[in-house]
């Protein structure tokens, strides 16, 4: 062989095991396999099923993402943040066993209250005659739960490589199986909760043996000492996030109907692709952002976020300005015709989601620094403002009203922590990085 070539070959086989090694580029493939997939079942959905019964789907839907969004601030966020700030090896995994054991715990409360809440809604809202729908529903909750956790803890215990394979089998092969029933005309809200169920309890049942993950109960009630305080405040913080958002469309959707409800969930997956930066600096940003505070320190750590902030900021405006400028374009494009009506909802989506980028540079910053009960003063705040405003927007702009009142929230959330923070930063002493973590 030619030297010239071997050498190439060797330079082209470095850079392949450098980004095959990459926590950046594993965690953004990652996140392109998830956002990929639920835009593309996002349009399944609303083609294979018609935008009124993908308004009931949402509405279900939502409870799930209520769940889940419960999970990732009680037991995924401090995970993540806690996990960079321990020591590395027998530690971090001594604390990730324990927060597997408490992991299990709240998906069968999760699965007890949400079931609970589902037949209470059902019985007062008989017309959506969807209660034979429970049990699969509440399998699909348990599994969706437990294959999220999961993508989670791969992160956390350093193995990003994992959760890319896991995630293919969860997202992408549920996207297959959508994509099929359409074809076949076999498309329903109950083979849509099968099809989730099904491809994301076989995601986490395999990673669950390849782990081998088990758990002893002292190291549950040491993990649980550990996060409990960060666990409540970040759990009370994004139920009130929720109410901003998730629940305007719900108040929303009992005002105007179904419809409403997915209208806002299709649009809302219009910025699907764009969610790929969302969602993958939830799995690094927190690490990085721990790691930055061990080496130098609140400052060293608000330096990072507010470079890392400032650059996605910039890039994100002018994303959403070019799909602001074509918002009914795309709409008609992926939906048809009926949907391209709410371009209007769109444009404020990308408003939305555009507020929410510094909010969550402030989320990690907060609790990262141990200062929680200002994000939850923040979203008190904010779901406080969008409750106020939902009833005259609605009445006042129809769908787009819901939207209005979100946005309205989460400006409110943005000042109040801004404010925050310009205070905490003028009351700021040089103190070493390692005792700013022992009060963490």
């Amino acid at each position: 062989m030619h030297p010239d070539i071997a050498i190439e070959g060797r330079i082209i086989m470095n850079l392949l095991s450098n980004l095959l090694h990459s926590r950046r580029n594993l965690t953004i493939a990652d996140q392109i396999i998830v956002s990929g997939s639920n835009f593309a079942t996002g349009v399944i959905l609303v083609r294979g099923l018609g935008l009124h019964r993908f308004g009931m789907f949402t509405v279900a839907y939502a409870l799930i993402l209520l769940a889940n969004s419960v999970q990732l601030s009680f037991i995924c966020s401090p995970m993540l943040t806690l996990a960079a700030l321990s020591e590395d090896g027998a530690p971090r995994a001594r604390y990730l066993r324990g927060m597997f054991g408490i992991q299990l715990w709240f998906c069968a409360c999760a699965a007890a209250i949400c079931a609970i809440i589902a037949g209470v809604f059902l019985w007062l809202k008989p017309q959506f005659e969807a209660l034979h729908l429970l049990p699969v529903f509440l399998l699909c909750l348990v599994c969706y739960l437990m294959q999220d956790w999961l993508r989670r803890y791969y992160f956390a215990a350093g193995k990003a490589r994992n959760s890319v394979w896991n995630d293919g089998i969860s997202y992408f092969l549920q996207t297959l199986v959508l994509l099929g029933l359409m074809a076949a005309h076999r498309l329903t809200i109950s083979t849509t909760f099968w099809s989730i169920a099904l491809t994301s309890g076989a995601a986490f049942l395999l990673g669950f043996v390849l782990e081998c993950i088990a758990f002893s109960n002292e190291e549950v009630r040491d993990a649980w000492r550990r996060s409990r305080a960060l666990s409540r405040d970040l759990a009370i913080a994004s139920q009130l996030q929720w109410v901003v958002y998730q629940g305007a469309m719900l108040i929303g959707a009992a005002v105007l109907g179904a419809e409403a409800a997915g209208s806002i969930r299709a649009t809302q997956n219009v910025v699907g692709p764009v969610n790929v930066a969302y969602q993958a600096m939830e799995n690094i940003v927190p690490i990085k952002a721990g790691e930055e505070m061990r080496r130098g320190g609140i400052q060293r750590l608000a330096k990072f976020l507010l470079r890392f902030g400032g650059q996605g900021f910039v890039v994100l405006s002018l994303s959403f300005l070019v799909i602001g400028f074509f918002s009914r374009d795309f709409l008609s494009f992926f939906y048809g015709h009926e949907v391209a009506v709410y371009g209007g909802v769109l444009d404020l989506q990308l408003v939305y989601f555009l507020l929410f980028w510094p909010l969550r540079q402030f989320g990690y910053l907060f609790r990262t620094i141990n200062r929680t009960p200002s994000l939850v003063l923040a979203s008190l705040l904010a779901a406080i403002t969008s409750l106020v405003l939902i009833y005259p927007c609605v009445e006042s702009f129809s769908a787009m009203g819901i939207m209005v009142a979100a946005v309205a929230g989460q400006s409110v959330n943005l000042i109040y922590l801004t404010a925050v923070w310009i205070r905490i930063r003028s009351s700021l002493s040089p103190v070493e990085p390692s005792a700013m973590i022992a009060k963490i």
